[in-house]
């Protein structure tokens, strides 16, 4: 080899070694700032606070022996993540079945039409167990994001989830609770 590209080698060498990014060891379950995105640790940790907050609360009552009957509602995904909202509303509802206090409302009530087909002595047959009800409640929420600069030109990314429950008989706001995800990026990294 050439004694002029030995030291051009070796300097190239010290260049690169120079100029290496930093490696840090990052433990994805410890840290809010591995991921910029709402993940499925957010969804988890979220969904859990809000069925919490929902079952002890007592003004949406239910028991074992007369559960409330519970439709969901729109649960809008104002982010730019495409995030199935089944996501968020799947932990809660299985919570709430859980807890035995509440049964939630899957069927539509059946047209006046369709109704009206039945004969008497069939609507006189069907158990009453075996009708469709009406809900008692509607839970609806929100999951907003917000991307705020930082002053070491990172970027913060808060995720605000909102959850309420309405009476439908009364129209009345029953509960409603909020749980803040924060995610930080550093600056040069890419934020969608």
């Amino acid at each position: 080899m050439n004694r002029r590209a030995t030291p051009l080698l070796l300097l190239l060498g010290a260049l690169l070694i120079g100029c290496a990014s930093h490696t840090e060891r990052v433990d994805p379950t410890r840290s809010a700032e591995t991921t910029i995105s709402f993940d499925a640790r957010d969804i988890a940790s979220a969904t859990g606070e809000l069925a919490r907050s929902l079952l002890a609360s007592s003004r949406v009552g239910g028991t074992p022996e007369q559960p409330r009957i519970v439709a969901w509602g729109a649960v809008v995904n104002d982010t730019c993540q495409h995030l199935d909202s089944s996501a968020l509303t799947g932990a809660i509802t299985d919570a709430l079945l859980e807890s035995e206090r509440f049964l939630f409302s899957t069927a539509v009530a059946a047209r006046s039409s369709d109704r009206d087909a039945l004969s008497a002595e069939a609507r006189a047959v069907a158990p009453a167990a075996k009708r469709l009800k009406s809900p008692d409640l509607s839970l609806s929420g929100k999951l907003l994001q917000s991307n705020v600069r930082r002053d070491n030109g990172g970027t913060r990314i808060e995720y605000l989830l909102t959850l309420r429950a309405t009476d439908l008989a009364t129209g009345t706001l029953l509960w409603q609770k909020n749980v803040q995800v924060v995610k930080a990026v550093a600056a040069g990294m890419p934020v969608w």
